[in-house]
């Protein structure tokens, strides 16, 4: 999943966490936003988190003068499963 990055995220999240109760694998791409509330409700303890070092930059998103922009928050990919020990790594993603 790769929710939209507002207000609404924490939904999205939840959503995820409560199909994972259920069976279902859930991978989200999400800011790294480990001071909010629904990190530490749905995330923290409780999913694999693999932080991505850099920032993302994504297609599309281009300066004036024609570079990618990155993304203005660092990123994170959150695998929600059923009966998994959570797994918490950093990972250098290179562009």
């Amino acid at each position: 999943m790769n929710p939209p990055y507002g207000s609404e995220i924490k939904n999205w999240v939840k959503k995820a966490h409560d199909e994972a109760s259920k069976g279902a694998t859930v991978v989200g791409l999400i800011p790294s936003r480990t001071d909010t509330k629904y990190w530490h409700k749905y995330i923290i303890g409780k999913a694999e988190v693999r932080f991505v070092q850099s920032r993302i930059k994504f297609e599309g998103c281009k300066t004036k003068s024609g570079k990618l922009e990155p993304a203005p928050f660092g990123s994170a990919v959150v695998v929600f499963r059923k009966n998994k020990k959570p797994v918490n790594k950093l990972y250098k993603m290179i562009f």
